[in-house]
């Protein structure tokens, strides 16, 4: 059963609920063409499971298949699933659906010249594997990607996709100048004078044909160099973020590997003498909170800090008790602060004592805890210290985030577990 319905269809017709065509079982071509159609339900062609071709050329079909289009594309052809001839010509189509040719194992003849398509999604011809008439000319491609075309193009007979821009360069149009020239198919209508480049400038208006296909192998060298350049800067740049946001924990994982093994401390048993105290800190009086709260429960774990007010020497003036107890400790713990540099007593008795302890016993003792972000020359115009004096691990810094609280602590055993090497 054929029906011609060129010219001669109201456009209204289509949206007709249910379809017109519904009851016509037996129909096996359909012409719709010239009738400026521009809806089309879901549900129109439901039913017409004999229908062999359908022509709906020169209508206004390009809405339907837009993903802009209220409610998605409308998947009109999937009623139709024995279709043999499909002809979309003229519809003004730019972009064709994943789905709208879903099913058509059987299409053989498939025209969708003079449109305006360009870039096709990879997988929209897929199911396209009995096609043996392609028909794309007059239309905006630019790409031939073996992604799109390598399906439907495998049994063709005649391919018309003349009077395209094409861009001819390596990344567009490689895989089809090599197709064209292992072909075996002799229907190529216009390919010497039809095929013609647009881009780049070198290849402007000459033949595809023209396309150089050595030139493409000399870059595979640099496409391998270029991958593996990037994937260089890549993960650099990803360990560079990692250590900028979670070196700590890195460090702190490291560490307890380490440790686990090695232990905390790497101070000679015979370092001279025996200490009383692992530690005697200083600080200034507006920081006694933060260190009762931070380095006090070392204390109670694994070390024995010297505190100027706790541990005075009975009988004797603060001065000789603060010159005592260091001589007892050792390592020499500053809690480094705005506060500790401006206080006239730790500056002028207790640092100054601190200082002559280290260079009379000639021990690397001191071990500097920053809480604020001190500049080297305020620390040395107030202490006479320098970070640059000191071994890396000796210098702790305070973060202030509680996650980081295990971690302040890891290190500042580290340091305090150093050996006092002898100063040359």
């Amino acid at each position: 059963m054929i029906l011609l319905f060129r010219k001669g269809i109201n456009a209204s017709a289509s949206k007709l609920d249910p379809s017109p065509f519904r009851p016509l079982t037996n129909l096996n071509n359909l012409d719709l063409s010239n009738n400026n159609i521009a809806n089309i339900r879901e549900n129109t062609f439901e039913g017409l499971v004999n229908l062999k071709v359908l022509k709906l050329q020169h209508n206004n079909l390009a809405r339907l298949w837009k993903w802009a289009n209220v409610g998605g594309p409308v998947l009109f052809l999937k009623g139709v699933p024995n279709l043999i001839t499909l002809q979309l010509d003229s519809n003004g189509l730019d972009e064709i659906p994943e789905n709208s040719l879903r099913g058509l194992h059987n299409l053989s003849e498939l025209s969708l010249q003079n449109n305006l398509l360009n870039s096709l999604k990879d997988s929209v011809f897929d199911d396209l594997t009995s096609l043996q008439v392609f028909r794309l000319q007059k239309n905006l491609i630019t790409t031939v990607r073996p992604e799109v075309f390598k399906t439907p193009m495998s049994n063709l007979s005649l391919l018309a996709m003349d009077k395209n821009p094409f861009d001819c360069t390596c990344e567009s149009i490689l895989w089809f100048v090599s197709w064209l020239n292992n072909t075996n198919m002799t229907a190529l209508p216009g390919l010497r004078d039809q095929y013609v480049c647009n881009t780049p400038h070198a290849y402007y208006n000459r033949s595809i044909l023209n396309f150089d296909t050595l030139s493409c192998k000399d870059i595979t060298p640099f496409q391998g160099l270029f991958v593996l350049s990037s994937t260089a800067v890549m993960m650099l740049i990803v360990m560079a973020l990692l250590v900028r946001f979670h070196g700590w924990r890195i460090q702190f994982y490291w560490n307890i590997m380490i440790n686990r093994t090695l232990g905390f401390s790497d101070a000679n048993v015979e370092e001279g003498r025996n200490f009383e105290y692992d530690a005697y800190v200083i600080h200034a009086k507006e920081d006694s909170m933060w260190v009762e709260r931070m380095i006090g429960p070392l204390e109670k774990e694994t070390c024995r800090f010297c505190w100027e007010d706790r541990d005075a020497v009975p009988g004797k003036s603060i001065m000789e008790s603060i010159v005592e107890n260091m001589k007892n400790s050792r390592k020499i713990l500053f809690v480094i602060t705005d506060s500790l540099l401006n206080d006239p007593w730790c500056r002028r008795f207790t640092a100054y004592h601190a200082l002559h302890e280290v260079i009379e016993a000639s021990r690397d003792s001191v071990v500097l805890v920053f809480l604020q972000d001190v500049h080297d020359y305020k620390l040395s115009r107030s202490l006479f210290l320098r970070r640059g004096m000191l071994r890396s691990k000796c210098i702790v810094d305070w973060h202030g985030y509680k996650e980081r609280v295990p971690a302040f602590h890891q290190k500042l055993l580290i340091a305090l577990g150093m050996t006092n090497r002898l100063m040359e």
